[in-house]
């Protein structure tokens, strides 16, 4: 699933790769979908298992979030899957095709994106992040470089995707550090008013 992608699973390949016929594999699979639903399903427990649970153990807040986005980037390499996410590239292999597959994905991206912005509020409620944060936007932006570094790493081999993805995750974490801009213009104006 990772170097063919969803679409390159069929139950001849499957039934090949865990040396089973096709007749008995479809006792337990009735269609192609259902295959692609369980892998899906296999390859979530999977990822958990690698980038989530170990980040649960570390405390809640921006130590929790950093410890995930660090299992997150580049996890696949790590896990021993060559080529790649599925989900990520599943994102767009299935961006127009309805059906359950697709709902699965979307189910998928959007439990995942749900988990983010939890930990995301953590911190802002621990007052670790910028108490105005815009969650939704700095987990579309984290989103959005994971994202990047799929494409840089598998599509266009880059070497520098992980110290870039980095790099990017960084300063978007610098952003919900600081004071908004705006603040510090008024704190600013504020005083010049004071000295006259």
């Amino acid at each position: 699933m990772s170097q063919s992608g969803l679409s390159g699973v069929t139950l001849g390949v499957l039934a090949d790769q865990v040396g089973m016929s096709k007749s008995g594999l479809f006792a337990h699979f009735r269609s192609k979908e259902e295959v692609q639903i369980g892998l899906l399903q296999h390859m979530a427990e999977f990822a958990t298992a690698r980038v989530v649970a170990p980040a649960m153990k570390v405390e809640e807040g921006l130590p929790r979030l950093k410890a995930l986005v660090a299992n997150w980037f580049g996890w696949t390499r790590r896990a021993g899957l060559p080529g790649g996410c599925p989900v990520a590239a599943g994102l767009f292999e299935f961006d127009d095709i309805p059906g359950p597959v697709r709902n699965k994905i979307l189910a998928m991206e959007s439990e995942w994106r749900g988990l983010l912005t939890g930990l995301v509020r953590q911190a802002v409620d621990r007052g670790q992040l910028r108490r105005d944060l815009d969650v939704d936007q700095f987990v579309w932006e984290l989103c959005g470089i994971y994202l990047g570094h799929h494409a840089s790493y598998r599509f266009l081999h880059s070497a520098d995707a992980d110290r870039r993805a980095q790099a990017a995750f960084q300063a978007l974490l610098e952003r919900a550090l600081l004071e908004p801009v705006s603040g510090k213009k008024n704190t600013k104006r504020k005083a010049v008013k004071r000295t006259h």
